[in-house]
């Protein structure tokens, strides 16, 4: 089975490893538009070809992953619908907003070519091949998106070795709930880190002092920029619904600090470790 990887940084390149260290008959063909990382790839046996155009290899595919950012996954999936493919073959993404990527799935489904939406709650703040984790989606929830049954079951099958929890779910679901635990979170950590950066300014030491609170905060701080400016901007009905949330909590707690009231900043408190802890339960 061929499997073409386009984009081999940290989550394709993790994959397509995972995938390969648990299916004995697949070999992985390498995309990526860095040709260091393409050389990297083959250096280590991840790859028995690459390429640099995924064009050239689309044709030979069995499957195809989608492992770039989310805008270069869209315009893959509306260019591939446009070039011969080969019978039967599977395509899928890694992206984490699934509502506009199933709409330019479009032109794939309607050739009737299986398609299946996907994305793991893995990953690091880091970035490249160089980041690559044989082990970075073990136990990870893995969403498949879409309508397509026999495909999804395709889909199980190639991954049933690499240790994920597999997940069907809506993709309007699916990026209401990423605003929350994904977008949000990293947004909050950036606004964190750039609060600081007048205080910062005026005691240069500021960050030798830092503790478990702010390291922990922040440690998504210094996630890719491009990468999240598409996440966002393909989810920005979602998000800007949770950020409006978040306003209106952060709200409630200026509040009660320019009133001067404890009982409210104890309330607000409260009620965050309440909920925080039934989260935990569920979260394990």
């Amino acid at each position: 089975m061929q499997i073409v990887v386009n984009g081999l940084g940290e989550m394709g390149a993790s994959l397509a490893l995972a995938i390969k260290n648990a299916n004995t008959n697949v070999e992985i063909i390498g995309v990526d538009r860095n040709q260091a990382a393409l050389d990297q790839a083959a250096a280590m046996g991840l790859t028995t070809q690459t390429t640099t155009d995924l064009m050239t290899v689309a044709a030979q595919a069995d499957v195809i992953i989608l492992a770039t950012p989310i805008r270069a996954i869209i315009a893959t999936l509306r260019d591939l619908a446009q070039v011969p493919l080969k019978e039967g073959v599977l395509v899928t993404d890694t992206g984490s907003t699934k509502v506009q990527v199933m709409a330019a799935a479009q032109g794939l489904i309607k050739r009737q070519i299986a398609f299946v939406g996907g994305h793991a709650m893995a990953g690091t703040q880091k970035a490249g091949i160089h980041a690559l984790d044989a082990h970075l989606y073990d136990g990870a929830p893995y969403f498949l998106v879409g309508d397509d049954v026999a495909a999804q079951r395709r889909l199980r099958t190639l991954l049933a070795g690499v240790g994920v929890q597999l997940i069907p779910m809506p993709a309007e679901q699916h990026d209401q709930m990423m605003a929350y635990l994904s977008d949000l979170p990293h947004v909050v950590s950036a606004a964190l880190v750039n609060s600081t950066r007048q205080t910062a300014a005026q005691y240069p030491e500021l960050p030798r002092y830092a503790a478990g609170g702010f390291k922990d905060t922040t440690r998504i701080g210094g996630a890719d920029p491009q990468m999240w400016t598409d996440i966002l901007t393909t989810n920005r009905a979602a998000t800007l619904a949770a950020l409006h949330s978040y306003q209106d909590s952060l709200a409630q707690l200026v509040t009660a600090l320019e009133q001067d009231d404890p009982q409210q900043i104890y309330d607000f408190f409260a009620a965050s470790r309440q909920l925080r802890q039934k989260f935990e339960e569920e979260m394990g």
